[in-house]
């Protein structure tokens, strides 16, 4: 299993998305729901056909779009304990399906299931194609679910060969009947198999991974087995897996990229010396850490590699770009100026809250809408930065990884919605690749400043596609002398025809595509301007975008600037006690000899007048919480304590008056303890025309 920092914090939360889903199993106790197609992914123009039995005489059902539209609904009678559900839905989506049996005239326990409606998509160059999805098939996965991911274009997995069990005898190798099954199913179906080299061999050094030569070379010749056992199938593998992370062997956590190093370049030398075709991927890396990869670097590691390996999880996809940037820069310098590839061979967006429901109890899917709108954008940032592959992180729901995957639980009574029943973003996903597979990416559009709208314009020989979004309400004017096609995130297609040679489109975060010829494409002044946002803004550079990092000591309203702090997950602002620090997304207390040193976040105001604050705040509920202060040139204008007995939330909408220069600090003081004291926020500073 490939877990990272987000990841694990991940699984503090999942015993809330497993009751949800458990709730849901029981609302369907009295439907199972049967598939006439794996998933309940249609084609598009095949009729959409829901099998089920329910002890009951009819089922009355509603089916929603991804947006929580009504688009259908209906009466299906029961004969024998069976029956058929046919909505009368044709257009690419997402769609949720709520049904109420009713016998004897009284309604039943409500089920749900899900169904999709996709593009079916042939990659033009499958070889080089970017697009693929980390299985869990040397856990038990079932490679059943292949073809749903052949049919949208994905045209390689990521998967495992454990060490210690294709080794369980020193210097003997064998592959379980799991590994070949899953590797047979793959070439059946025409997908490329990415193998990680994963993990450790109780019969070398340590059970947890090698850190002597010997060990080395032990692992080096479980690569050649690897090899040897599946032939031409294996185009790449992957050395370790987040070797900066969880899974580094105990003797190697005070010098990872030394160790690390080490094993890279016997590794290599192994697998090259048998097949000098195969690509070696190398770096092993959770997030982007450019100081772990810089001691790699270092010692020679770019030598030894033919791609670099990030796995960018982020709470928001918005800068990745630019962190990808810095990557690129690092491996040049170490490189005589050269470029490498950059593999994503993991991705994903965990969602704590799965399920929510609307008036008249409809349910809708808050988390996993929330991972698709995440897909699209942080795909479209990846690509923007001509990374080589990108696999999608799961392929379905696993483990404590719940609403991660592309489709759910291979179980039908996991989710109560049936086996392997479609989530929104294998729809996000499919969509995506219809649009830009072989597409290359030509520019940012449509800048200006404060913007927080994201235009980029992709090209197919002549054909031109422009994905777009923004993180804050905007619109775009089009000038175009004829109709452009809009592709909403589902797949659904509009046709806009231009009026006065021009069209008006209103963007949020759910990213579309904007197929035709444009002549130009700019922001519309709303009136309304958000003029910092922590996170879109955040910088390693003190005073960038008017941020400054920094802490207050207890007592003392000095503002003591934080400097750069090296981690094997990268960098941060940190101050002179170990756990005082902020980051993009969370700030952290700590003690200076007995006195609380307070992280704060200050904004210097370049506009004189009125401001709103808008953003949040938010603390789970271990320890005993923390007291956030927002401070306007050092008066107090909000404080709370946040957290402690329960997680908690506070939203912040509040009015403010500036003048050029002005300061706003966000500051987070500990309660009695600074145990589990890291707190979540984001805010931004919106101003109004006129005001």
């Amino acid at each position: 299993m490939c877990l990272s920092v987000l990841k694990i914090r991940a699984i503090l939360a999942a015993w809330v998305v497993v009751a949800l889903a458990a709730m849901a199993g029981a609302r369907g106790a009295g439907v199972t729901w049967e598939q006439i197609e794996l998933g309940n992914i249609f084609d598009a123009g095949q009729p959409v056909r829901l099998a089920f039995q329910a002890d009951a005489e009819a089922i009355e059902w509603v089916v929603y779009d991804f947006w929580h539209s009504e688009v259908a609904r209906g009466r299906t009678p029961i004969d024998g304990g069976r029956g058929e559900i046919q909505p009368d839905v044709s257009g690419a989506g997402y769609y949720l399906l709520h049904a109420t049996p009713v016998k004897d005239g009284k309604p039943l326990a409500d089920a749900y299931t899900s169904f999709a409606i996709v593009r079916p998509h042939v990659s033009p160059d499958p070889a080089n194609s970017r697009f693929g999805v980390m299985t869990h098939f040397a856990q038990g996965m079932n490679p059943k679910m292949l073809p749903a991911f052949k049919r949208i274009g994905i045209q390689s997995i990521r998967d495992e060969h454990y060490w210690a069990q294709v080794e369980r005898t020193k210097g003997v190798y064998e592959f379980s009947d799991r590994s070949n099954s899953y590797m047979q199913a793959c070439r059946e179906a025409g997908i490329d198999p990415l193998i990680a080299m994963t993990f450790g061999n109780k019969h070398y050094d340590h059970a947890e991974g090698p850190t002597t030569p010997q060990g080395y070379a032990g692992y080096g010749r479980y690569g050649q087995a690897i090899l040897q056992q599946y032939g031409d199938q294996i185009r790449w593998v992957e050395i370790w897996n987040e070797y900066n992370g969880t899974w580094c062997p105990p003797a190697a956590r005070n010098d990872r990229p030394k160790y690390y190093t080490e094993m890279l370049k016997v590794a290599y030398e192994h697998i090259k010396s048998v097949r000098p075709d195969v690509q070696v991927l190398g770096g092993a890396a959770v997030l982007i850490p450019l100081p772990y990869f810089e001691g790699i670097f270092q010692r020679g590691g770019l030598d030894y590699m033919d791609g670099v390996v990030i796995h960018p999880y982020r709470s928001k996809p918005e800068g990745v770009d630019q962190e990808i940037q810095e990557l690129k820069a690092l491996i040049r310098k170490y490189n005589n100026g050269q470029d490498k590839p950059i593999w994503v061979t993991e991705t994903g967006r965990h969602t704590k809250d799965e399920y929510g429901w609307e008036a008249g109890r409809k349910m809708y899917e808050k988390g996993r809408a929330e991972g698709a709108r995440y897909l699209a954008r942080m795909y479209t940032l990846l690509l923007k930065e001509d990374v080589a592959r990108i696999y999608w992180y799961l392929a379905s729901d696993h483990a404590n990884f719940v609403s991660m995957g592309l489709l759910r639980h291979h179980q039908k009574e996991e989710s109560g919605m049936g086996e392997y029943a479609v989530a929104p973003a294998y729809v996000a996903y499919a969509n995506l690749i219809h649009q830009l597979d072989g597409a290359t990416f030509v520019r940012r559009e449509a800048e200006r400043p404060y913007t927080r709208m994201h235009v980029y314009l992709f090209r197919r020989g002549e054909h031109e596609i422009r994905v777009c979004w923004a993180t804050q309400p905007a619109q775009i004017r089009i000038t175009a002398d004829q109709p452009i096609t809009l592709i909403n995130l589902m797949g659904g297609e509009t046709t806009l025809a231009p009026e006065g040679g021009q069209i008006t489109i209103d963007l949020g975060e759910d990213a579309i595509y904007l197929i035709g010829t444009i002549a130009g494409i700019e922001e519309v002044d709303t009136g309304v301007r958000v003029i910092a946002a922590s996170r879109d803004d955040y910088s390693k550079t003190q005073g960038q975008n008017g941020w400054s990092y920094g802490y207050f000591i207890d007592g003392d309203s000095t503002f003591h600037l934080m400097q750069q702090v090296e981690t094997m997950w990268g960098y941060k602002w940190g101050g002179p006690a170990k756990y005082l620090s902020i980051s993009d997304t969370q700030v952290h207390p700590d003690r200076i000899s007995g006195k609380d040193a307070m992280p704060a976040l200050r904004w210097t105001s370049p506009v004189n007048g009125h401001l709103t604050i808008q953003g949040h705040i938010h603390r789970g509920d271990r320890g005993d919480g923390v007291i956030a202060v927002l401070l306007v040139d050092g008066r107090e204008i909000f404080s709370q304590t946040v957290g402690g007995s329960q997680p908690q939330r506070v939203e912040l909408d509040l009015p403010v008056q500036v003048k050029e220069g002005s300061t706003i600090d966000l500051v987070v003081k500990p309660g009695k303890s600074i145990d589990f004291d890291a707190t979540e926020f984001e805010l931004r500073m919106i101003q109004q025309a006129g005001k």
